[in-house]
């Protein structure tokens, strides 16, 4: 065997022997004119790859374009080829332990191997229908290949069949070149593994053990680089497996650890459809559907969002004079503060808008020549939302308010264009948006314009969602506007979903408390899912929640009066926060609703 194992994508085999060609089958230099020519560069190269001294020109010919071949082909169909080198390993562990350098490499080999080798056979569902969602599937597209490992030579007529391979595979795949060591630590063995991948590198090291073996810290540093380079073929593989596997403890086994590969994916890269695509088909397949059915439907949104956000626009300069225009609008936008007199704090807006909007001001002429630019939209908007809020408060019927409002949504619509992957800008819209509605309704504006504007609040928010699923505040927003609008079992789902993607937040945890509250419309007379708020209830307050959330879910609680668990969480309010007041006067008035309670 070789001294470094290559992984290539998979291939017909060649079961040709070596064969050596007959001493009179070459003509004799005098019977052949051409031969002492001497070859061209081209030849001399090709000849050098293939490790030959000799062949036709004709066949080299041949080979080039294979070379060619492959080049395209990788173009049109990219894949990897992986080389792995044998590992360093340190004398003092090499004498005390059975593993080399290369027994490490081949159990990272065997690894990639059986991972792309169960990969490869994961067909899943190959279109996902979203329930409810009336849209058109997204197909699944498979684009794993088999690795092999080669472990001896061919020639055929004194060519190098595995060098004339191996040109093929420089041409037609990307090169992932793998090597690693183990070393000793003062806290115990440490595995670390490198990956080049193109201009790219990068390396994985496992937390140091007394106790682990050598071999069993290299499997862990494998998994770990294939967990964060390509997690796509990992989870497939753990599917293919808990599909494959008799015991259904096995099974869920495999299923974790799908489930742990694909949520870190989503984490990691937020505004990909595939990981939440491939988590509903984890659930889906442990039958949870309803989770399955939230994951396939988000992972839907997120592919149609981003085929209709490739268009990019320009952010108006350098990075380097954005930073520079941001700076200046800020300054000029937070110059007066605000004062306890909202007439006084009016003017002052007004003094801020006449300053970032005149032609002789600082930012007049430094926006002159760029009057779009992202940052001062986003800073006229808020402005222009904040005039407006105010002078909802001095005169609820004011026309001005209501303009301002909708002007402040506009220059942030303009911003939006130009960076709309930016998850604050949705939720500031939504934000505004907010505002406006509030607005409208303290004019009695038409309630199908208002519907409309909720309706438009709630997609904002989701959006933000989407982009940043990790934080709370839009997640917050989306969940209580679905139930503004009267839409609980929206709130539900969504709530779900994160908590599917984000099990350990509990912001998601109690928001999904909350949605699940807030959807029971006949107290009592719902068991199934009043027990499911019962079954979250128990494990979030032994998560420690933030007060914030606490107060959420009590508050929810309350609503429908349910007694018996807004004792649990004042309890734990008044347990965790003794200070606030808050929860003992949720316990007082939990207390007096039941004594007023019909006998």
């Amino acid at each position: 065997m070789a001294a470094s194992a290559e992984c290539l994508p998979n291939r017909p085999g060649l079961h040709v022997p070596p064969q050596l060609a007959p001493a009179d089958e070459n003509p004799r230099a005098d019977e052949n004119p051409q031969a002492d020519k001497p070859p061209s560069p081209l030849l001399k190269y090709l000849r050098m790859l293939l490790g030959i001294s000799s062949i036709p020109l004709g066949i080299l010919l041949c080979f080039l374009c294979l070379a060619l071949t492959g080049s395209v082909i990788g173009k049109v169909s990219p894949a990897d080829a992986v080389t792995v080198q044998p590992f360093e390993i340190s004398p003092e562990i090499g004498n005390r332990t059975t593993l080399s350098g290369k027994s490490a490499s081949d159990i990272v080999v065997d690894i990639l191997n059986d991972a792309a080798g169960h990969a490869a056979q994961f067909h899943g569902t190959d279109y996902y229908r979203y329930v409810g969602t009336g849209a058109q599937p997204v197909s699944l597209e498979q684009a794993i290949k088999v690795p092999i490992q080669t472990s001896y030579g061919i020639e055929l007529k004194g060519v190098s069949v595995d060098n004339l391979l191996h040109l093929y595979d420089q041409a037609r795949y990307d090169q992932w070149i793998i090597g690693g060591d183990v070393f000793s630590s003062p806290a115990g063995l440490v595995a670390r593994i490198r990956l080049n991948h193109g201009d790219k590198a990068e390396s994985w090291e496992t937390s140091p053990s007394l106790h682990a073996s050598p071999s069993e810290l290299v499997r862990e540093a494998a998994y770990k680089m294939l967990q964060s380079a390509h997690p796509e073929l990992l989870g497939q593989s753990y599917l293919q497996q808990a599909g494959e596997s008799q015991s259904p403890k096995d099974a869920e086994d495999k299923y974790v650890a799908a489930e742990k590969v694909f949520r870190q994916w989503a984490s990691d890269d937020p505004q990909n459809w595939k990981p939440s695509y491939y988590l509903s088909l984890v659930y889906g397949y442990r039958g949870k559907a309803q989770e399955a059915s939230n994951l396939a439907s988000w992972s839907q949104t997120l592919s149609l969002e981003k085929r209709s956000s490739k268009k990019r626009f320009d952010s108006g300069g350098s990075d380097q004079e954005i930073a520079s225009n941001l700076a200046q609008t800020t300054k000029v936008a937070l110059e007066t503060n605000d004062t306890s007199d909202p007439e006084k704090t009016l003017i002052a807006l007004h003094q801020r808008l006449n300053t970032l909007e005149g032609a002789k001001s600082r930012l007049g002429l430094v926006f002159k020549s760029k009057p779009t630019n992202a940052d001062y939209l986003i800073q006229r908007a808020r402005i222009l939302d904040k005039e407006a809020t105010i002078e909802s408060e001095l005169n609820r019927n004011s026309s001005q308010a209501y303009e301002w409002s909708s002007d402040a949504i506009v220059n942030l619509d303009k911003a939006i264009q130009r960076v709309p992957e930016n998850g604050g800008l949705h939720e500031q819209r939504a934000i505004l948006l907010e505002h406006l509605v509030a607005i409208m309704k303290e004019q009695r504006k038409a309630p199908e314009d208002i519907r409309k504007k909720e309706s438009e609040e709630v997609r904002e928010y989701t959006r933000a969602l989407e982009l940043r699923p990790w934080e709370d505040s839009p997640l917050w927003g989306a969940v209580y506007a679905q139930i503004d609008l009267d839409n609980s079992e929206a709130a539900v789902d969504l709530a779900r979903t994160i908590t599917v993607l984000q099990p350990g937040c509990t912001a998601a945890n109690a928001a999904y408390i909350v949605a699940l509250e807030r959807a029971i419309k006949s107290p009592g007379e719902e068991p199934e899912r009043e027990k499911e708020v019962g079954d979250r209830l128990g494990p979030f307050l032994e998560s420690n929640p933030e007060k914030s959330e606490l107060l959420a879910v009590l508050d929810a609680l309350l609503i429908n009066k349910d007694r018996e668990h807004v004792d649990l969480v004042v309890a734990e309010g008044k347990r965790r926060f003794p200070e606030d007041s808050g929860f003992e006067e949720r316990g007082l008035q939990n207390f007096l609703a039941g004594l007023l309670r019909p006998v």
